[in-house]
């Protein structure tokens, strides 16, 4: 019995051979099946290429409850598995398209059977325990901060800290980006930026601190994603023989050869080592300017009496004691009344 689900996601279906499948590829680590990320009607998903489906229901990794519910033996029978998946829409078929405004691709839809040679966006989230363990974490995280006014002098300063670097740190970093890109306008090196992609949303954090030097080219660049889309490109226009297509044939070699030259430019491609690099410098450079002295530390994030027990230099000087007289051993034996000396 099969119920169609809510536009947009799988039909759900009570067969557990056809869930557990689905759950099996879709961890990629027990499955081995990787998927790759891309912009599909302004939504980042994530897809996968036939052939790699089928690799993965014939690999080593393809074993336990879920083979001996589904035992597949050929690649006819997991293209055929491929084929059931995707009737139930747990993932639909997406073709590659040149943007005009954009020099990246996107994904779009197409309708057409399981070939090995397609792509396939997956609709099918899989497990939410992982989900639910995220909005777990996150409602946990927005109750911390909801109650700083209680949390250890030691952490409120080592935030504050922490805070202050990172936004000296990308302040400066800006201003001499800027600086640095309208000198290269100048000498004549137009949209050359130094971290280019440092505002692309495309990126992660690590990504967007390399290269050092660039104009603003993806720098991470999906294994075979570019020359497939140019190998289906010269596919589709291989019958055509106007000049219109001997030009289209020509495109993809130039791309192609410009990503060969891409892996021989020497380079900086390390993210996270950059990130270190800068935002060591942007700490030190705090320290030396003397931002992280206790007098710089603001009433809102410690008082200045709870400060002096860990800022030694914000407590009074200790004042002597100058009374007048011979001082007294408070341990010695009190004086006998009539006593003299």
């Amino acid at each position: 019995m099969k119920k169609q689900a809510q536009s947009g996601g799988p039909i759900k279906t009570e067969d557990a051979r056809i869930v557990s499948v689905a759950d099996w590829l879709r961890n990629e680590k027990v499955s081995g099946l990787k998927t790759k990320e891309a912009v599909q009607y302004e939504k980042r998903v994530e897809y996968f290429k036939g052939s790699k489906l089928i690799d993965a229901l014939l690999g080593p990794k393809y074993k336990g409850k879920v083979a001996a519910l589904t035992p597949i033996k050929t690649r006819t029978e997991a293209a055929k598995l491929g084929q059931e998946l995707l009737r139930l829409q747990y993932f639909h078929r997406s073709q590659r398209v040149s943007t005009p405004s954009s020099r990246r691709w996107e994904l779009e839809m197409m309708n057409g059977p399981f070939e090995e040679e397609g792509l396939y966006t997956w609709v099918y989230e899989g497990s939410k325990t992982k989900l639910y363990l995220l909005c777990a974490g996150m409602l946990f995280v927005a109750l911390l901060l909801c109650m700083i006014q209680i949390w250890p002098l030691w952490l409120k300063i080592g935030v504050w800290w922490c805070s202050v670097t990172f936004l000296t740190t990308f302040g400066v970093l800006c201003v001499v980006r800027l600086i640095l890109f309208a000198l290269m306008w100048i000498v004549g090196f137009r949209g050359i930026w130094l971290f280019p992609n440092l505002f692309d949303d495309n990126q992660t954090f690590a990504g967007s601190f390399m290269p050092v030097f660039g104009k603003g080219d993806p720098v991470v660049v999906e294994e075979d994603s570019d020359d497939e889309y140019w190998e289906y490109q010269r596919k589709k226009h291989k019958k055509k023989e106007s000049s219109g297509g001997e030009e289209k044939e020509e495109e993809p070699k130039k791309k192609k050869s410009g990503k060969e030259e891409k892996k021989e430019e020497p380079m900086w491609q390390f993210g996270w080592i950059n990130v270190m690099i800068i935002f060591g410098i942007g700490a030190l450079g705090c320290v030396k300017l003397g931002f992280f002295d206790g007098e710089n530390v603001p009433d809102f994030v410690a008082k200045r009496d709870d400060l002096e027990y860990y800022f030694k230099s914000l407590a009074p000087p200790e004042q002597k004691n100058e009374t007048s007289g011979e001082s007294r051993d408070p341990f010695a034996a009190p004086k006998e009344e009539g006593q003299r000396f």
